[in-house]
């Protein structure tokens, strides 16, 4: 073959993994202009929102002409491809390609052709377009060169040079790329307008991160072999009316065409006619409509019982219709109260768009309880309309798999650290940060994040706000300074330098909202009468005495709940429980494996859960830690807690009387006991908790309660919610007979917070406001610490604290088993089947010792400690398999004694011994 007569299509882009030399590819060309027709697509029939998000995102430049020229830029993403470095790396085609005359390198260049894409752009994109200005090149660079999920991080220059290298022996490459450009040009640029015509964005960065995540949400579709099947022997022009027609069927079989009819909103009492609305959620049908038009901060503070969530669901509704986009994500801080918010959203937009209503789950576990969580409001709720098994529901989200997809999803619910990683500088945040943007996010518990997450939370709030997101917060303890804080993180990002005076101290309740123009106060009366409730603080006893207090307490009917602030330490009051009383009584703490800690809850919510029909005679008695603090909807008569800061105190006194019942003439009063823990001179000693919360704020708290043991004090809420969380949070000084312990507390205390937020800071993306690229001269990288990528990247962690999630599991007979009988039995040569991957993960329990996180770690480690498969699946790189004897269902870790308890979960005891299992049986 002639060199004048090779053709930019002989190039491929995609190609069977294995084959001979003759076996059919698709051409790169092709698949840069399957990608340019979903964009097309997308932009054309796709959901509201999509257009939305990257006109906000420009804004400053000229959206028409610049969604006009949207699909051929995209189709610009896999330039790169054209090169020695990607052409060299299929040895069939690297083969077919010398035979025409192709000359390569002896090996094939190690350079990534997404960095290729950005260097072109970068270095030739000028020449090609007159007048364009140099920041839209640094956009369209850095977008085109991050569509794999990280954006380049060597300099141009490097980049550069290592081309040049890797192309020394072929001097066409840089022609026949530039010959791909004018092709590509021709078939897809708008022909009344320049490149030059787009103008430049007000904010670089947010209008890189929008394109970004758009190219990667394209390009999955367009990568997709059953949608575009591979294809040769056809002009380009030919082509591309193929692609046209295959990128409407696509969008078709993935059911992402909208379907949806427009947003409507009349008021509360419609969005939900079976509840008589509270004083809060009348406020949100008086707000003004200018209001809600514009990207919002609402921060709702309110006692629990309030319906700040309906309150939440109502004014997002309002938003939706004043900006036609009904897209939402509702982010909660545990899985478990994820998975009860995730069944609410369901059915609530269910009833809203049947089908097209379907909600995804985004956390950690989310593959294993979103299918039953589906089929259970299928099937209770929506039965004459839905499959009892959930399966439409779950079709018309298929293509929404997987935590970063999740995130594009219309209607979304996950854990607060889905949020987060928008704002970490992990793998593919642009996409995460894409699928956010225009939505409203709803934060709940926002009080109940330490130092390290606000200040990621901080950042993620200014990226949402130059996004053109709304944002609603929720809290029944939020410190007035923290308020401020959240509220200057937000209008940051709306070119705001300042927040405007607000009335201190703040009213309670509160509904604040903030725009650009404008930041104003509501306060409204409260639906749910004073809760009085009894505070006393005593001593905390051992194991032994506190089993007997319980026992005491409901002698003669009623439920107590006993709050925990260590594992251990609820495991052993239970253990002495089931010495002394035969009464219900029920564990529960993170620490069990997740099908167990499921059957609790459930359980929980039988006996003292709202719809429960407890008989006053009846004895309940319920221990655990704090996942009884936020997780379920559950009512007692008496509360103990171990002590802790006085919001979670509130939080947990919120257990107290919730519901309308009878109960037995002892306990008509509701009453929190609070023990503490003394040490000499009779003086608190919080060092058993030191790691869990602050010394400091537990002592602000402890004065704030009046300092005294046997001290009892009624508490009123919600007129003492303000009063008693700023007497804690604030910077005045309190004056106690501790002064000397406090002061000290407090310089830890201030070194603490200086070390969180330096660590916090260290893995942030760059700052949205920035002037410059969101890339200068390379770019520092992270890995996420749930995507098992090999720690060759410095982890960024949504939380501070440390956590492995292991699998119990036993060994016989060649394979590994989830009991020990052998009945749940996985092969350990070859990888798990899905529902396998269900199993094992429905098993997994949550561990945070640091000794047997290092041992984890630890790339010496046994094999026992390592998955068997070679491969191993993504859902299971996050976790590992923890081998247990099959008699005493034990094992030794690193000083460590394991043990699987069917009544107390995993218990953990420091020990000395060797490994309670034996290679031979791997």
């Amino acid at each position: 073959m002639n060199q004048s007569d090779f053709s930019v299509l002989e190039f491929w882009g995609k190609t069977p993994r294995a084959g001979t030399a003759s076996a059919p590819f698709h051409p790169a060309i092709f698949h840069m202009i399957d990608v340019a027709c979903v964009a097309e697509a997308l932009l054309l029939n796709g959901p509201p929102r999509l257009q939305q998000a990257i006109c906000t995102a420009w804004q400053g430049a000229d959206t028409g002409t610049l969604l006009a020229w949207l699909p051929f830029l995209i189709a610009l993403h896999d330039l790169g491809k054209i090169s020695a470095a990607f052409q060299g790396q299929d040895d069939e085609q690297r083969k077919r390609l010398t035979q025409a005359g192709v000359r390569f390198d002896r090996r094939s260049a190690e350079m990534y052709h997404a960095e290729i894409s950005a260097l072109w752009l970068h270095d030739h994109l000028a020449q090609h377009e007159t007048g364009i200005a140099k920041e839209l090149v640094w956009i369209l660079r850095d977008a085109m060169g991050g569509h794999h999920g990280r954006f380049a991080e060597a300099s141009m220059r490097e980049l550069r040079q290592r081309l040049h290298h890797a192309e020394r022996h072929e001097s066409r490459w840089p022609e026949w790329r530039s010959q791909t450009y004018r092709l590509l040009r021709t078939l897809l640029a708008p022909a009344h307008a320049g490149l030059a015509d787009i103008g430049l964005p007000q904010a670089i960065r947010p209008a890189t991160i929008a394109l970004t995540g758009f190219i990667v949400w394209c390009d999955w579709i367009g990568s997709n072999e059953h949608n575009f099947p591979l294809t040769t022997c056809m002009q380009a022009d030919e082509y591309l009316k193929l692609s046209r027609r295959r990128a409407q069927t696509a969008l078709q079989n993935h059911r992402l065409n909208f379907k949806r009819q427009p947003p409507q909103y009349a008021n509360f009492q419609t969005l939900f006619p079976t509840t008589t609305p509270r004083p809060l959620q009348v406020l949100i049908d008086q707000l003004a409509d200018t209001l809600v038009a514009q990207p919002l901060l609402a921060i709702i503070e309110a006692p629990t019982g309030e319906g700040k969530t309906e309150a939440a669901l109502a004014l997002a509704r309002r938003i939706a219709v004043a900006r036609g986009n009904d897209e939402i994500f509702f982010a909660l801080p545990t899985m478990a109260t994820g998975n009860q918010m995730f069944t609410r959203l369901e059915h609530f937009y269910r009833t809203l768009y049947g089908e097209d209503g379907s909600v995804r789950l985004t956390h950690s576990q989310a593959i294993v309880v979103e299918e039953e969580l589906r089929r259970q409001v299928a099937f209770y709720t929506d039965r004459d309309r839905f499959d009892a098994d959930g399966a439409s529901a779950g079709s018309a989200l298929e293509w929404f798999v997987g935590p970063k997809k999740a995130m594009l999803a219309p209607f979304g619910v996950g854990t607060v650290d889905q949020v987060e990683l928008g704002g970490l500088n992990v793998r593919h945040y642009p996409l995460r940060l894409f699928g956010l943007a225009n939505k409203v996010v709803i934060i709940d518990e926002v009080h109940a994040y330490d130092t390290y997450m606000n200040v990621i939370i901080d950042h993620t709030l200014t990226w949402l706000s130059m996004l053109g997101c709304s944002v609603i917060l929720l809290s029944a303890t939020l410190p007035q300074q923290r308020h401020r804080e959240l509220a200057q993180a937000f209008i940051k990002g709306l070119n705001v330098k300042t927040l405007p005076a607000l009335p201190m101290p703040m009213p309670y309740p509160l509904l604040a909202l903030y725009s650009q123009n404008r930041a104003e106060q509501h306060s409204f009366a409260v639906f749910r009468p004073e809760q009085r409730f009894t505070l006393h603080l005593r001593q905390l006893h051992s194991p032994a005495e506190e089993a007997r207090r319980l026992v005491e307490l409901v002698r003669d009917g009623g439920a107590v709940a006993r709050i925990c602030n260590r594992v251990d330490d609820a495991q052993a009051i239970y253990q002495e429980l089931l010495n002394l009383t035969n009464s219900d009584c029920i564990l529960l703490h993170a620490r069990f494996p997740l099908y167990e800690r499921q059957r609790r809850e459930q359980r929980i919510g039988e006996l003292v859960g709202k719809a429960s029909q407890r008989q006053p005679d009846q004895r309940i008695i319920i221990v655990g830690t704090q996942v009884l603090e936020q997780s379920l909807d559950y009512d007692v008569d008496v509360m103990i807690s171990d002590f802790a800061p006085i919001d979670l105190l509130l939080q947990r006194a919120g257990r107290l009387h919730r519901h309308q019942r009878h109960r037995p003439d002892r306990h008509r009063v509701p009453v929190l006991e609070v023990a503490v823990p003394v040490g000499e001179r009779n003086k608190p000693d919080w060092r058993r908790w030191k790691g869990i919360y602050e010394p400091y704020i537990l002592w602000r708290s402890f004065v704030a309660l009046g300092e005294s043991l046997e001290h009892e004090r009624l508490v009123t809420l919600p007129q003492d919610y303000r009063t008693l969380i700023e007497a804690v949070y604030s910077e005045e000084s309190l004056a106690s007979q501790y002064a000397g312990d406090i002061a000290q507390a407090k310089q830890d205390y201030q070194q603490t917070l200086e070390v969180q937020r330096a660590k916090a800071r260290q893995p942030l993306t760059p700052d949205p406001l920035g002037k410059g690229a969101i890339v200068e001269d390379g770019g520092r990288a992270f890995i996420d610490d749930e995507s098992g990528e090999a720690a060759n990247r410095q982890l960024a962690k949504t939380r501070l604290g440390d956590q492995i999630s292991l699998v119990p599991v036993y060994y016989l007979e060649g394979e590994m088993s989830l009991d020990p009988g052998g009945t749940f039995r996985i092969p350990t040569d070859v990888p798990p089947t899905l529902d396998q991957m269900k199993d094992l993960l429905t098993h997994a329990v949550p561990v945070s010792d640091r000794a047997i996180i290092a041992a984890y770690r630890d790339e010496r480690r046994p094999r026992a400690l390592r998955w068997p498969w070679s491969d191993v699946p993504t859902p299971l790189r996050s976790m590992h398999p923890l081998p247990l004897d099959r008699q005493t269902h034990r094992c030794a870790i690193n000083r460590r004694q394991l043990r699987l308890d069917k009544a107390l979960g995993l218990v953990i005891e420091k020990g000395d011994g060797a490994m309670d299992w034996y290679e031979e049986d791997l």
